[in-house]
């Protein structure tokens, strides 16, 4: 337990980059060296949270801590992966709404934002050798890619036509005739029981709302500013500016309204309404996978998945270059954090902070 709360306190420590990045860092450090799961069951429990509602990094950390330790192990993972970065963006809201300003931390990001190109590049090339084996695969990998980068496809849309098409290629028909009916079950939704329109809110925007944080953002914009007003454009911004520059999962900008509206408890309440449901959704979930995984249908159907989730870390790839890559010192960050990965296997948090080193050190010459 004492490794599983280590491990996400130092990820949600040094976890900048976004989502792709923690998935990156967790197939480096918990599949490939630590072996707390092999390849397929990391990339299985990635393709169910990618097709749940929520942060699919934190659930992924959650589903990871209970491969490891059971439900203990997740919930010490997904709330050790969460606490930095709610203590940093408590910090920071109580300063911006004091002073009026945030921090200036450009020239961290700077480097950052340069060498966690090289992380997820690393990862996805792990992920591809081992996953992309057949070429109805490769086929799926490519048009995935292409359709999220070039026609923007939701990744739900995407991973669905890909399990699809994995069961069409991969089932084997004579085999599902004497398959047991797979037994339904369903995800409960629990609501606390607490008189707060705070918590309800957030355990609505946890439960049901798709595609990580940044499809989050524009529902929580249109209720927090413009229905129930307790945020103004420009605090909402600002609030979005932290969330994105903290370590650790995006939607942590429930903190930050969280605080404006009733301060510490405010932010508290927030950060574990909008949780909350992943941390059920996932731990009610990972006891049934094994089982799942074992019925045919189900295997096809995560083939194809799997080969999409490589092909969506590629276009997430893609979309992040323009704004990672801005120069030649940026370049060389990239060039040289993927090398030190993928040959001398350099530890992905001595990366991360050296490049954030480096990075500053770059802005203030």
């Amino acid at each position: 337990m004492k490794e599983i709360f280590n491990y996400f306190l130092k990820i949600g420590l040094l976890g900048f980059g976004g989502p792709m990045a923690h998935i990156a860092m967790m197939d480096s450090e918990l599949v490939e060296k630590r072996k707390w799961s092999t390849k397929e069951e990391f990339l299985d429990g990635l393709a169910v949270c990618n097709l749940l509602p929520g942060p699919a990094s934190t659930q992924l950390g959650i589903y990871m801590g209970y491969l490891k330790g059971g439900i203990l192990g997740g919930i010490l993972a997904g709330t050790a992966f969460i606490l930095p970065a709610f203590i940093i963006i408590t910090l920071l809201s109580y300063i911006y709404f004091k002073y009026g300003g945030i921090p200036n931390i450009s020239g961290i990001l700077y480097g950052i934002n340069a060498v966690v190109i090289a992380l997820i590049s690393s990862a996805l090339l792990n992920m591809y050798k081992k996953t992309i084996i057949t070429k109805p695969q490769l086929v799926i990998f490519v048009l995935t890619t292409i359709a999220i980068t070039l026609f923007k496809l939701n990744m739900i849309v995407a991973m669905l036509f890909a399990g699809i098409a994995g069961i069409f290629i991969y089932s084997n028909p004579a085999q599902n005739k004497d398959d047991k009916k797979l037994h339904s079950f369903a995800f409960p939704l629990i609501f606390a029981a607490l008189p707060s329109e705070l918590f309800i809110f957030f355990v609505k925007v946890g439960s049901f709302i798709y595609g990580g944080g940044l499809v989050i953002i524009p529902f929580i914009e249109n209720e927090v500013v413009t229905k129930l007003g307790w945020l103004t454009k420009t605090e909402f911004l600002a609030g979005i500016a932290l969330g994105q520059v903290t370590p650790g999962p995006v939607v942590i900008t429930a903190a930050f309204i969280g605080y404006k509206v009733f301060g510490f408890i405010g932010a508290l309440l927030s950060t574990f309404a909008i949780f909350l449901p992943s941390f059920l959704f996932i731990l009610i979930a990972a006891p049934y996978l094994k089982k799942l995984k074992d019925i045919p249908w189900v295997k096809a159907a995560l083939k194809g998945v799997n080969a999409a989730v490589i092909g969506s870390i590629l276009a997430s790839i893609i979309s992040l270059l323009p704004a990672a890559i801005i120069d030649v010192p940026t370049f060389l960050i990239a060039v040289v954090g993927f090398v030190s990965i993928i040959k001398y296997k350099v530890n992905v948090f001595w990366c991360v902070g050296a490049a954030g080193a480096i990075g500053l050190l770059l802005t203030l010459i």
